[in-house]
């Protein structure tokens, strides 16, 4: 009696553990199933050679408002992370940061998707606010060759809007 007692307690304890191994196993699938991606959106102040260098901002999307920050150097930098999910590919992360300066100001729509988080890791693509307006330097898909490459880029996004004239 005592070893049939012994085997069947042996035997619950075997099918404990298969069915725990499977139930982790599965839960690890379910983790890895959509591709979660990090990426920071980042701003910097490029103002050099202007007497007031100083650029304030705020940034906020449909969920989250960062609120305003100061810069009063160039080459002072603000960043702020945003998730993006492999899924939701063709879903960008839209921001909407209002910048000003001396020079004017300028409300720049950011929109970010997966394959953006991809090639600008670790706050390699930034928004400067220059002299001329905002410049935008990061990596972009090169569609001009058959397996398309990221290459080095830096454009003009948005130059500033002066401010209205007070009397």
């Amino acid at each position: 009696m005592r070893d049939l007692n012994n085997n069947v307690v042996k035997t619950i304890a075997r099918w404990c553990l298969v069915l725990q191994a499977i139930m982790i196993s599965s839960n690890a699938v379910a983790l890895e199933e959509p591709g979660y991606v990090y990426m920071n959106v980042t701003i910097r102040n490029a103002m050099t050679g202007l007497i007031r260098p100083e650029i304030v901002y705020r940034c906020q999307s449909k969920r989250k408002d960062y609120g305003w920050h100061r810069a009063s150097k160039p080459g002072a930098q603000f960043s702020f992370p945003i998730i993006l999910i492999d899924g939701e590919s063709k879903i960008p992360a839209i921001h909407i940061c209002e910048i000003r300066s001396a020079l004017g100001k300028a409300t720049l729509v950011i929109e970010n998707t997966y394959l953006d988080a991809k090639m600008c890791p670790h706050s390699s693509c930034a928004h400067e606010a220059t002299p001329k307006g905002i410049v935008f330097r990061g990596l972009e898909l090169d569609f001009k060759e058959l397996f398309p490459k990221p290459k080095p880029v830096e454009y003009l996004e948005l130059p500033w809007t002066s401010w209205p004239n007070r009397t």
